[in-house]
């Protein structure tokens, strides 16, 4: 089975966003996305940049990473690091068996 999806994140929509504030190493994890139907058993997932929002005066420093995949669900985990501001970001998915 494969499924896909978008997701967009920031901080006008999602509650808890902190990659637009501060500095130094930063890592944000979202809320569920939900697998319909269910996988039999946890599936691969990759993750690609579909989009990005971020500071023009500084570097772009950015790593997507599935987080927590069971067979009904998974995270995204967003890491960035020095000067760095991100607003949103759009990540698009691809899950496989």
């Amino acid at each position: 089975m494969i499924q896909t999806g978008l997701v967009g994140l920031g901080y006008s929509e999602t509650p808890g966003w902190n990659l637009n504030i501060g500095s130094g190493e930063r890592s944000f994890i979202s809320t569920d996305i939900a697998f319909d139907p269910p996988f039999a058993s946890p599936p691969k997932v990759a993750l690609a940049l579909g989009g990005v929002d971020s500071g023009h005066d500084t570097n772009l420093r950015i790593i997507l990473t599935p987080f927590d995949v069971d067979v009904r669900e998974f995270n995204i985990k967003i890491n960035t690091w020095g000067d760095t501001i991100i607003f949103q970001v759009w990540v698009t998915w691809i899950a496989f068996d």
